[in-house]
């Protein structure tokens, strides 16, 4: 027979696992829905930073009828959720577990960069792009490099929203530069060119650190 500790033990892994399987399912969810609304702006996020739980396992030992004369039949156990009742006296062991799963975020807990991306306006064909990159802590990162994408996709669907029936890739509309690094200030400062775009167009220009990232939003609209 199976040692009763053990096979409590082992029962109650399996069900921390299914728990956290199940954060993991949620959070992926939660996390699944679109960074933007139909006009540019960010929306509410959510996240599920722990969750708490508490598991109360009876264990009993059930032992069956002889197979035949002078043989006893092998010891059963049965694992189910703890009774109110006052239990049999064939039970065992009782259970009881309590616990917090903390979601650790990306990078081991580490401080998580943080990007601020403030676009200027379309003028004369040029929309200026300043970043600002800092941490979780408080500090400013000085020489990290930041990614920068001129989200198409996400250009299309806003545009289309204000009635921009199609938004063709342009050869002018593009990031003066892909890459750019940060002063001792944790500051940089690109472009976005745009070429002739439908004015109502809105143009999503996304920075990003890893998995970390930041968008806005800019107007084709000319100005100046």
């Amino acid at each position: 027979m199976s040692d009763p500790v053990d096979f409590v033990d082992n029962s109650i892994g399996q069900l921390l696992v299914a728990l956290a399987d199940g954060v993991r399912e949620a959070e992926r969810a939660l996390a699944s829905g679109p960074q933007v609304d139909d006009s540019g702006r960010a929306v509410t996020r959510y996240a599920l930073p722990y969750l708490d739980f508490s598991i109360n396992v009876d264990v009993e030992v059930v032992n069956p009828p002889p197979a035949a004369a002078g043989v006893r039949g092998l010891p059963v156990l049965r694992l189910f959720t703890a009774r109110n009742d006052a239990g049999s006296d064939n039970r065992e062991i009782r259970s009881s577990v309590s616990g917090r799963l903390v979601a650790v975020p990306a990078g081991d807990g580490l401080p998580a960069p943080r990007i601020r991306i403030t676009p200027g306006p379309n003028i004369g064909g040029k929309a200026r792009i300043e970043l600002v990159v800092s941490n979780s802590a408080g500090e400013v990162l000085a020489g990290q490099p930041v990614e920068l994408n001129l989200d198409l996709k996400a250009s299309e669907t806003l545009s289309k929203a204000r009635g921009v029936a199609s938004l063709p890739r342009r050869d002018g509309t593009r990031l003066a530069e892909g890459i750019v690094t940060t002063d001792n200030n944790g500051r940089a400062v690109t472009s976005l060119l745009i070429g002739n775009e439908p004015a109502k167009a809105l143009l999503v220009v996304t920075a990003s650190i890893g998995p970390f990232a930041a968008q806005a939003t800019i107007s084709a609209e000319v100005l100046g």
